[in-house]
Formats: structure tokens, sequence, C-alpha cells
């Protein structure tokens, strides 16, 4: 079975972005940049739990991308910086998915799941081709569609070209984790078992790329 997903992949990026730009650059802000709330979607998890259990993958891989195709997209352009090559990427995520999904055994939710074979697809694939994703041609906001958005102001928008310049200077590994913890929701724990590393580890890795960030955002001009 062939994975396709048809909802909306150039959807807006996942929460925190403009947030972590601006809290990232000014140490001192008011309110102290948090993380995005959970993306689990546990009624619709449940759901397709149940079809699977009745022998129904298809329809359990259908709610999953309904669920969580957009932000997975977004995810996965950040990492690899090349849209079409996501786009195939994120379709191999889904039938790895549909391949395995009888063997997931419910110590997490589908979500990060899902997230892990992602992280692990983007990495291979980059060292497939032996390439570092950090072109500066490549607009970020352009391949997401998000520069269309009626309420993106001058200011903002800035912001988050700035954001997405100073990420692509990562390494793979260092952004696909810091994006994991950052854009897609998921706890350090979560976090480390995707990326088979001691949750402790993860959270000092991340504590150290987030002044690497603010020196970056700062010299793209942006402070607040």
């Amino acid at each position: 079975m062939e994975a396709t997903y048809k909802g909306k992949v150039e959807g807006s990026a996942p929460e925190g972005g403009e947030a972590l730009a601006s809290s990232v650059a000014e140490p001192g802000a008011a309110t102290p940049w948090q993380p995005p709330r959970s993306r689990v979607d546990h009624s619709r998890e449940e759901v397709a739990l149940a079809c699977v259990h009745r022998g129904d993958r298809e329809e359990a891989l259908k709610i999953l991308m309904t669920a969580y195709g957009a932000p997975l997209m977004a995810f996965i352009v950040r990492t690899l910086r090349d849209r079409e090559l996501a786009k195939d990427v994120r379709q191999h995520v889904f039938l790895a998915a549909f391949q395995r999904i009888d063997t997931f055994e419910g110590r997490s939710s589908l979500w990060s799941w899902l997230c892990g074979i992602a992280f692990h697809r983007c990495l291979d694939e980059l060292r497939r081709n032996r390439r570092s994703p950090t072109l500066h041609d490549f607009d970020v906001l352009d391949a997401l569609g998000e520069p269309s958005e009626p309420m993106m102001d001058p200011a903002r928008l800035t912001r988050r070209r700035a954001l997405e310049q100073c990420l692509g200077k990562l390494s793979p590994a260092m952004r696909t984790q810091l994006l994991m913890r950052c854009f897609l929701g998921l706890s350090y724990a979560e976090v480390g078992e995707a990326v088979g590393e001691a949750h402790g580890t993860v959270q000092v890795r991340i504590s150290r790329i987030l002044p690497r960030l603010r020196r970056c955002l700062q010299g793209e001009g942006v402070t607040r």
C-alpha cells in the first residue's frame, strides 16, 4: 500500500517560531518562551488504534495523516531544507508507519512514534545525499506558504526568516532535536526515545543550542 497524503502540506508551520525568535533574542523577555503544548490528538489516536485492532490499517493511516500530516511536513522541510525531498520523505514516513503499525507497543503516543520515524528518515536522507542543508537560497517560509498569511506583518516576517536562517546554520542532528522539542512539542524524554539518547543528554544539548541561536539572531538584527 502506498501512503498518499493529500492534505494541506503548505499549511502554517508549527506554532512557536515567532515566540522562540523573540524570547531567544531577548534574554530578559517578560514572557519566557515555552515549548508548544503537546500535539497529541488522543481521540484520533484511540480511533486509529481501534482500526488497527480490527485489521484496518489503511483507515488508521488515513486518520494519522489527517491529524499529523501538516506538522510532520513542516518539521521535515525545516530539517532537509528541500521541499520536494521533504514531500518524498513524508510519504516514506507514513508508508513505514503503515507497514509497522502492527508492532506499535503503546509505550508512547503515535505522534511521538511518527516523529521518531521522521527523525531517522531525515538523517538517513542527509547521509545518503551527503549534503548539508544550510543553503542560503532556500526559503523555508516560502516552501511552507507562510508569507501569504494575511497577518504576517513585516517585523514578524523578519523574525521568522531570521530564525529559519539561524536554524539552517545548525548541524542536522542539533537542528532536528531542537525542532522536535521546540516546534513539535515533544518532551525531552520523548525526544531522547526517538533519537536513542538519555533525556538528560538531550536537555543539556538543547540548553546549549539556545544561546547560539540568540547570538545568531542578534547578528541578524533581531533583538526583540
